[in-house]
């Protein structure tokens, strides 16, 4: 399993881990919602996608140039 990940490419895994993460905050939001938890299920699905895009940045792409150069 590992040596099948090492293979993908850097932008592969950023962009997997934003999908699960918007897939897992949007279930999360709407079992909350269904459960009668509106405005906590608006705020898991916005800290789980904030903090998957804050990790993305951090680990992938905090150390990116881009420079038209």
């Amino acid at each position: 399993m590992t040596a099948t990940l090492d293979r993908l490419p850097s932008w592969a895994k950023a962009v997997s881990v934003l999908a699960t993460a918007v897939v897992l905050a949007g279930v999360g939001d709407f079992l909350l919602s269904q459960a009668g938890y509106t405005g906590l299920g608006a705020l898991v699905w916005a800290l789980g996608y904030g903090g998957a895009v804050v990790a993305v940045w951090a680990i992938w792409f905090r150390g990116q140039e881009f420079d038209p150069d």
